[in-house]
């Protein structure tokens, strides 16, 4: 059986533009001043880390981001919400997940650096969020490295089924999604659909590189997905398996 772990911006969904300016947003509501996230990258990094690092380069002490952080992420969470006009899966992505869901090997689940409840926004927002029951989120861990163990302890928790690293794939759109899971042994699957180049992607050494998701044969094949094993019925939820703060 194959746990699949999904990344959303720019693997899922195409990347949404607004993200930066929700941020700049709910920042510049509590610090009483314009902050600007020029020269922070957001791909493949968890919220967590994407606030910390605006704060500090806005002239925060490490004390005052360390007391701010968990406001900002908690407001963020509040303010955040997107419109179905501007989130858009990405080509291809909803005739695989459809054809993935309903083999009886494959677990889908998410493993994203959002916070929760902006991860199912957006997924609702594109219409997928029924097809990802759990995951993990910017909200469990700041360190991305940190997010693969937890949704196999999540995929324990609601499969009954341990899932070994071999039979963990991380599907994302940058360099940090093809790391994350080498601590636990996962086969990595690189898509070039987001903001990080195709050649870029290939000097990090994904296991399998993907200039989209488009051609469903091809991504089973190199994910060692069998496609002609049973159908499951599904009966999806996405309980609340984690809150805003960060661990």
């Amino acid at each position: 059986m194959k746990l699949l772990l999904f990344d959303i911006d720019g693997t899922l969904v195409k990347p949404i533009g607004s993200g930066r300016e929700h941020i700049e947003y709910v920042l510049g509501k509590l610090c009483g001043k314009p902050i600007s996230t020029e020269g922070v990258a957001f791909s493949g990094r968890t919220d967590p880390q994407i606030l910390e690092e605006t704060l500090l380069l806005a002239g925060f002490g490490p004390k005052q981001v360390s007391n701010l952080l968990p406001v900002a992420l908690a407001h963020y969470a509040d303010h955040a919400t997107y419109a179905s006009n501007e989130v858009h899966p990405s080509d291809g992505v909803r005739a695989l997940l459809e054809h993935l869901r309903n083999i009886e090997t494959v677990q889908l689940a998410l493993l994203t650096g959002n916070v929760r409840v902006t991860a199912y926004r957006k997924l609702s927002a594109a219409r997928m969020d029924h097809l990802f029951p759990f995951g993990a989120f910017g909200c469990d861990h700041a360190d991305r490295n940190r997010l693969p163990a937890i949704a196999a302890a999540r995929a324990l928790e609601y499969c009954g089924k341990a899932f070994p690293g071999h039979e963990i794939v991380i599907i994302g759109d940058s360099v940090h999604d093809i790391t994350c899971g080498l601590d636990i042994g996962a086969l990595s699957v690189a898509v070039a659909t987001g903001y990080t180049s195709y050649q870029d992607l290939r000097s990090a050494n994904p296991d399998v590189l993907l200039r989209d998701l488009t051609d469903i044969d091809l991504f089973c094949n190199q994910t060692g997905i069998n496609d002609r094993a049973g159908t499951k019925k599904n009966s999806y939820t996405t309980g609340n398996l984690c809150d805003q703060t960060v661990h």
